[in-house]
């Protein structure tokens, strides 16, 4: 269903139910693969995870793993179209579930968005969507957006601190539009070892990035 507002709602906190260490394979037409050719900047073990529905990738190497029994502690609004999600199995683990993970939620909007509404955008964000966000959660605090670009991709970020059953957890949401797209990610850890997985995550965002020729299915035809 696409959505009435200009944008999404937020999802954060997430798990991972049951603590497995199997992989499992995602659905929906999606795929996880072995990157075909290394170079320096990128581990021989490095998986690339590609979206067939919605065009994205982005890549993640050991103890990462993909996982699809995530829950949801806390969140605003809509549900994504879609969810991917890679967990450090040999991570935190809180309240019987792995915490520190890597997650894009991506979902599907009523309106382009461009250069001349993107500051709309942040408009509610900061004064509807992170709102409803904080006061899921009694501690939750979320920073003031920053612009930022992925790749070709505008949108906003923000940091947030919470805790979860008296663990201190941080973490970084990126919000990214790609016309009618909007791309969630979601870089979460323990407080006590962000400092540790921050560049581990900069590197799996920085590898995120929308095929050109998904961007152009996506657009409507003349």
């Amino acid at each position: 269903m696409r959505k009435t507002a200009l944008i999404a709602g937020i999802a954060l906190i997430v798990g991972l139910a049951g603590c497995s260490s199997s992989s499992e394979s995602s659905s929906g037409g999606d795929s996880a693969s072995p990157t075909a050719e290394a170079s320096t900047a990128v581990p021989a073990d490095t998986t690339t995870y590609t979206s067939d529905q919605f065009g994205f990738s982005f890549q993640y190497a050991p103890p990462f793993e993909e996982k699809s029994d995530t829950t949801w502690e806390a969140q605003s609004e809509a549900s994504s179209a879609d969810t991917v999600a890679v967990f450090d199995v040999d991570g935190t683990q809180v309240g019987g579930q792995y915490r520190d993970a890597f997650v894009v939620n991506t979902y599907q909007l009523n309106t382009e968005i461009t250069d001349e509404n993107l500051e709309q955008v942040a408009t509610e964000l900061e004064q509807s969507v992170i709102p409803q966000l904080e006061q899921s959660t009694d501690d939750m605090q979320i920073s003031e957006l920053v612009s930022t670009e992925v790749n070709g991709l505008k949108g906003y970020q923000a940091d947030a601190t919470f805790t979860v059953e008296g663990t201190p957890m941080t973490s970084t949401l990126y919000f990214l539009f790609d016309g009618d797209l909007e791309f969630q990610l979601l870089a979460q850890s323990a407080t006590d070892r962000w400092s540790e997985l921050q560049p581990t995550f900069e590197t799996m965002v920085n590898s995120f990035q929308v095929s050109a020729d998904a961007a152009a299915s996506e657009s409507p035809a003349a």
